[in-house]
């Protein structure tokens, strides 16, 4: 696998390289030594731990919303198990119409790279298998749940195994490094997809993965056959789980042809990319009668295949809107919703300072360069309904390893490091609020919420709504209730980013700092947006409407109440002001017309609350 040694001491973490006489450590690895946080194993195995409750503890599914980005891949997954083919008129007979598809010769097939398709299909099969072996009727719900886990989560979960332990291999300050890695992980939108059956954080997993190995193996200067040949395999996987990868996938290909060494590595390098490439050409071929030719000109939706045969494949001109906007916007930008990142800034010249890893960091940022000024070249540039940028997902580990390196620098050349550390777990809780609410809570943001914090999660919070979850599935707990959990670790992983410090004043005091300077820093993304709130109301009503589960909601309970006859007056005048709250004016009046009705009685009906 990934080209990572285990973790024994201290002094091992700090200078992988120590035993090859042919490498030099790196200049700050000798401090990193002493600062590398007591208890790795324990710290590593906390790290996860928080990840796989948070990635498997919810389920955000909502059917009749019919997200395309999602459903499309699924039916092809279905398609090739069910159907043994890539078309997906089968799955749309059984399960109806969805977006996003091509139509090339009479047959409907996704319009999507088609490698997160293909990991789909090992557990779709097993799930099928299985529900048969049990004489249990086949459940697409339950199938969905199954390839999200296996297609998604957990090569999502592996992948932060090995990205941990990268990031602790190159020392700093525990407390930058653990929040960095949080931040990531469940406060941003690699969160957001790695619980989803989609393509954009597996397309950062392996956009890194590739370049973790390539990073490790130039600086070895030595490469094994199986290492080059999975360097390759992620290589050319990020095109072929998502188009816009392909510029990634061009420069981490140039980087291996400086970092595999022997050369006849490169062998094993090339072996590896053409697997993926040959499964998107068998697709191509199969679906669209050429193995150069995707699908987006053959879209069914006329408004997309317009759009895409406008310039190249949708890349027309500059966007001037999304040079800043997939950067800095206050919605969905990549450094404000997770504004950790933005010590990256600080961290290209903290790196490109070091000779030796000039090359790495002008690597990094040609992957990601590349990758910006494509998609601000494209009409679909905003991406539709998402949590963050997400054409930019590939660019998140990138940003979070730079990200490390400038906080280091900054803990390192300040007056006060504790003071960094403090700012550093204050980004962890916004990151947590803007990015990881959003992605547990509802994944599929409207364009009109410009402020989803306010506009939308502080309302689900408020009227009881709340996304499948397993508090709901084994404790029978809904509403807000069931989501508590995932509240309360939330407050525990900050308080473990806090305690990566040696001593116990150190960590009270940033982690008491971290909530006034958490809350300055979370002002401007609360405040109202009087310009848009209008946009937000009716974007908020859709939610709301077609939600899922429904009828758990405070609305959706008390309204049962009144038709049992068990409401009571108190009752009643909740669900006046929760439709009040929700812009339900005709609710509102017959609300009104049956507290009046029970105030006339005068008594309370029996079996009220």
């Amino acid at each position: 696998m990934l080209s990572c040694p285990p973790l024994s001491t201290p002094t091992e973490i700090a200078r992988p390289d120590a035993a090859r006489a042919d490498v030099r450590p790196l200049p700050e690895m000798p401090r990193a030594a002493e600062r590398f946080g007591i208890g790795s194993r324990s710290r590593i195995v906390s790290a996860l731990a928080f990840c796989v409750f948070a990635y498997l503890y919810v389920f955000p599914y909502f059917g009749r919303v019919n997200n395309p980005n999602e459903n499309v891949r699924f039916y092809m997954t279905a398609a090739i198990v069910e159907d043994g083919t890539y078309h997906i008129d089968g799955p749309r007979q059984r399960w109806g119409w969805v977006n996003d598809a091509a139509v090339y010769e009479g047959h409907y097939c996704s319009v999507k790279a088609p490698a997160t398709s293909f990991l789909g299909v090992p557990a779709y099969w097993a799930y099928r298998e299985l529900a048969s072996l049990r004489g249990v009727p086949f459940d697409r719900v339950t199938a969905l749940w199954a390839v999200r886990v296996f297609a998604s989560v957990l090569p999502a979960l592996l992948f932060l195994a090995f990205y941990y332990r990268w990031l602790a291999r190159r020392g700093g300050e525990p407390v930058i490094r653990d929040a960095v890695f949080v931040s990531l992980a469940l406060g941003s939108m690699f969160y957001a997809y790695a619980i989803l059956f989609v393509t954009h954080t597996l397309s950062a997993v392996a956009a890194f993965g590739a370049f973790m190995i390539l990073r490790d193996a130039r600086h070895a200067k030595t490469i094994g056959w199986a290492e080059a040949w999975l360097a390759g395999v992620l290589a050319a996987l990020v095109t072929a789980t998502e188009y816009p990868g392909f510029p990634a996938t061009l420069v981490l290909s140039l980087y291996a042809l400086v970092a595999v060494r022997p050369w006849k590595k490169l062998v094993g390098f090339a072996a590896g990319g053409i697997v993926p490439t040959l499964a998107v050409l068998h697709f191509h071929s199969v679906c669209y009668g050429s193995p150069f030719t995707p699908g987006h000109r053959y879209l069914e939706n006329d408004d997309f295949r317009d759009a895409m045969h406008s310039g190249f494949y949708g890349a027309d001109a500059i966007h001037w809107e999304a040079m800043g906007g997939l950067l800095f916007d206050p919605a969905y930008g990549l450094f404000l919703t997770t504004p950790i990142f933005f010590l990256a800034f600080f961290g290209v010249p903290a790196v490109f300072a070091r000779k030796r890893e000039r090359l790495d960091v002008l690597v990094a940022l040609a992957v990601c360069g590349s990758t910006y000024v494509l998609i601000t070249l494209m009409n679909n540039w905003r991406g539709g309904w998402t949590v963050g940028a997400r054409y930019l997902a590939l660019a998140v580990p990138f940003a979070g390893w730079l990200a490390v390196e400038g906080g280091n620098w900054l803990a390192k050349k300040t007056w006060s490091p504790r003071l960094v550390g403090a700012l550093a777990v204050a980004c962890v809780s916004v990151g947590l609020l803007l990015q990881g609410a959003p992605s547990a809570y509802y994944p599929h943001l409207p364009e009109a919420f410009t402020r989803p914090l306010p506009q939308l999660i502080r309302w689900l919070v408020r009227h009881d709504f709340a996304p499948y979850n397993a508090g709901r599935y084994f404790f029978g707990w809904t509403g807000t209730a069931s989501m508590a959990p995932l509240l309360v670790g939330g407050a525990v992983v900050m308080m473990w980013v806090a305690w990566g410090e040696k001593k116990l004043h150190d960590r009270l005091g940033v982690w008491l700092a971290s909530f006034f300077l958490a809350s300055w820093i979370l002002s401007p993304f609360i405040m109202p947006d009087y310009d848009h709130e209008f946009g937000a109301n009716d974007a908020r009503r859709f939610v709301e409407d077609f939600w899922d589960p429904a009828g758990e909601d405070l609305a959706s309970v008390i309204e049962r109440r009144v038709r049992d006859g068990t409401a009571t007056e108190r009752d009643v005048a909740r669900l006046i002001a929760t439709y009040e709250e929700e812009g339900r004016t005709s609710d509102v009046l017959r609300a009104r017309r049956t507290l009046e009705r029970l105030q006339r009685e005068g008594a309370r009906p029996a079996g009220g609350s």
